[in-house]
């Protein structure tokens, strides 16, 4: 049921940051202390440096706090734009809780945020949960749909690099060979397997633009700074032989795994497979350094993901019935059709 919760919401990063001794008790006691996505100083120092607004509900029963759901409210130039989000791509990073309240809490949490007036809509995603039953059903004023689906997020190095290549199929095996071949002998490449602070910055400050997926200056620095100062943190990159940057990847090390949250590749480059390099070389230093399991925060390309172990993840979408509601769903699937949100609101 969503019944039951005692609902308390916490938005913008200092007002999260004042109940995170909170939430790190509950991450402890539900066995979350080692999810790095959970964490509350990553969780907002993250939010605000995609220009997002960090938002904790925190759920309590006869006064004690028993989950915690992380929102993030979407904003264009600073405004709100009444639709707030939780969890990554994979699911990773929403809730805290016991396995048998991970549900009913963001169900719980859903209806309290749609509850706020400029909140029309609200998309989570959770990781290896099983589609919602009819407990939502007394809520009348919220018409919500959901998708379970298939990520794949953590790759093993069993075996070390040569292990990885032996499960690869042969022909995207003689790629990755193929390609770092090629980008060397044109290229020149010199492989920097650890950025200082100042290379970290300037790689980032070289390619932020020139990317494929191309990210304004603040912000890219905002996120740059977010992963430089987790524990752990790690940065890779790749130049010519003149010092110019052309890709870098970075993350932390946690436990025996490696979690790479960030990718950067120079889109002049596209056709020596920039990306594809940058990874085998990534890929081949952590194998070599003993790491057993490499972790994409969020989700990794297709070609890397079908090596990946499979797990579900679950997208649930809330919205407001009546007029608001189908204006909201109207604009979305006009002037978005494509979009994650379009398609379950169809």
């Amino acid at each position: 049921m969503t019944t039951g919760y005692d609902c308390s919401v916490h938005a913008g990063a200092d007002r999260v940051l004042s109940v995170a001794p909170v939430i790190e008790e509950l991450r402890r006691s539900s066995g979350l202390e080692g999810d790095r996505t959970t964490h509350p100083s990553w969780f907002v120092s993250r939010t605000v440096a995609w220009n997002n607004d960090p938002i904790a509900v925190l759920l309590r029963q006869d006064d004690r706090p028993v989950a915690a759901v992380l929102f993030y409210g979407r904003q264009v130039l600073g405004v709100p734009t009444g639709v707030v989000k939780g969890g990554n791509r994979s699911g990773d990073g929403l809730v805290i809780a016991s396995a048998d309240q991970r549900l009913l809490a963001v169900e719980a949490a859903t209806a309290r945020m749609l509850s706020i007036p400029w909140v029309h809509t609200v998309l989570a995603s959770m990781r290896e949960a099983a589609p919602p039953g009819g407990a939502r059903a007394a809520q009348s004023r919220i018409r919500y749909a959901s998708h379970s689906r298939e990520v794949r997020t953590h790759l093993s190095l069993a075996g070390g690099f040569e292990g990885l290549l032996s499960r690869i199929r042969p022909r995207s095996r003689r790629n990755y060979r193929y390609f770092r071949r090629r980008a060397e002998n044109e290229l020149g490449l010199l492989f920097v397997p650890s950025l200082t602070s100042a290379e970290a910055v300037q790689a980032v400050e070289s390619l932020h633009a020139a990317s494929m997926h191309p990210l304004p200056r603040s912000r890219a620095l905002r996120l740059e700074a977010a992963i430089r100062g987790t524990p752990g943190y790690f940065a890779m990159g790749v130049t010519t032989p003149e010092g110019d940057w052309l890709s870098y990847i970075s993350g932390w090390r946690q436990a025996g795994a490696t979690f790479v949250e960030w990718q950067l590749n120079h889109r002049e480059y596209e056709a020596q497979s920039l990306s594809t390099v940058m990874r085998t070389y990534f890929l081949e230093h952590e194998a070599a350094h003993g790491v057993a399991d490499v972790v994409f925060v969020g989700e990794t390309s297709s070609a890397l993901g079908r090596y990946c172990a499979p797990s579900r993840c679950l997208d649930v979408l809330a919205t407001r019935c009546g007029l608001r509601g189908m204006i909201v769903k109207e604009l979305v699937t006009r002037l978005r059709p494509q979009s994650h949100v379009a398609r379950l609101m169809r």
